[in-house]
């Protein structure tokens, strides 16, 4: 992030230098002026976000201004984005076409039907197991099938591929398994078919359709697949966007990630009127890729991996860390705050960065003093 001179600072700059004068070199150091060396910056952002998430509401939701779809936000939504889950809560995505398709409702609810995943569960009314006939009984509801598009003929092609005997009727299919002996594995089985997609997107779950002030439409979504989605002809890949900050570091690599990890922490404070500089925010964000992977501030991610043992002792289990470091002969050289200040130390921050010297001026003196009589 670029930080703008203020306009005094530019105008003084130039009087000095003249017209001519290399701005990027006041805007290094203007930059550098920002943070004053030794500063404990991470200690100040620990503390910002600290007390702001105090204040979060421990079960809020929030839909960006759309009723009809929950998303988690609060502090449950903060300690997604900094636990760095794989799979979290409600993961949304917001889908934006081309200029040539936005503009008609048509065109984007006809996008929007495409996409939304249909699985054989969505078109069962009701369902029945026979372990002594090993089948499963899937009864089906003619008018939501219709609605979808599909035939029973349909559902029979897409079990065709998974070997298994299978009887249509009017509304139903019968499906049999020899190897399905037990209670466990019939439900396995009935599991595994209701959860067949049938069409759309896998993860795609529920869509809705949104429209802008200029009478432009886009897609919010109740599931992510960020990597298929983008894949479609009619997307516009420079505004499509999730809010599952694992799966964006996979599509689209780190450099994205940390951006929306910045984002999604700065908009749930916002939305529930919880503002923390921003400067905070993305300090957390660099510490949690600097690795070149988005790793989470817990014991498996960035916490674990320090340097310090005092200081992974401090966070979880310290038993095990202490132990192990004892073992494997582990140094701690107390470069961080937390073991500074576990074992009553001065932690290396603001005045504590810097050494003091003593010198005896006047025995130095009288050394040069005597050794020039010796010459002599």
């Amino acid at each position: 992030m670029k930080f703008e001179v203020p306009k005094k600072y530019v105008e003084k700059f130039m009087e000095k230098y003249g017209k001519d004068a290399d701005i990027d070199k006041l805007q290094a150091a203007y930059e550098r002026s920002l943070i004053t060396h030794g500063e404990d910056v991470g200690v100040i952002a620990a503390q910002s976000l600290g007390e702001a998430s105090t204040q979060l509401t421990l079960r809020t939701k929030h839909a960006a201004g759309i009723a009809t779809l929950n998303t988690t936000s609060g502090l449950p939504r903060i300690v997604e984005i900094f636990d760095a889950k794989k799979e979290i809560s409600t993961p949304t995505m917001n889908i934006y076409l081309k200029e040539e398709y936005e503009k008609s409702k048509q065109k984007v609810a006809e996008f929007a039907n495409r996409i939304m995943e249909i699985k054989i569960n969505d078109v069962v009314s009701s369902y029945n197991m026979d372990l002594k006939r090993r089948e499963v009984t899937l009864l089906f509801d003619r008018e939501v099938m219709k609605s979808y598009g599909f035939t029973l003929r349909d559902v029979e092609k897409l079990l065709s591929n998974m070997k298994l005997e299978v009887e249509a009727s009017e509304n139903s299919l019968v499906i049999r398994d020899k190897t399905a002996d037990s209670v466990k594995k019939l439900i396995r089985l009935r599991n595994k078919i209701v959860g067949l997609t049938m069409s759309g997107i896998k993860g795609i779950n529920r869509v809705i359709i949104n429209e802008t002030d200029d009478k432009r439409y886009w897609i919010m979504t109740a599931g992510s697949n960020l990597k298929d989605i983008l894949k479609i002809d009619e997307v516009d890949q420079t505004r499509t966007t999730t809010n599952d900050i694992i799966e964006t570091y996979e599509v689209l690599g780190i450099e994205i990630a940390r951006n929306l990890i910045i984002k999604e922490v700065s908009e749930t404070l916002e939305n529930v009127g919880l503002a923390v500089d921003i400067r905070h925010i993305m300090l957390i964000a660099d510490a949690m890729c600097f690795s070149g992977e988005v790793k989470g501030i817990n014991r498996y991610g960035i916490t674990g991996e320090s340097s310090s043992i005092l200081a992974r002792a401090s966070f979880e289990v310290p038993l095990k860390h202490l132990i192990n470091a004892s073992l494997e002969h582990d140094v701690d050289e107390f470069k961080y705050v937390a073991n500074n200040v576990i074992s009553n130390q001065v932690a290396p921050v603001g005045t504590g960065s810097v050494k003091l010297i003593s010198l005896d001026y006047g025995r130095k003196s009288e050394g040069k003093t005597d050794r020039k009589n010796k010459e002599e």
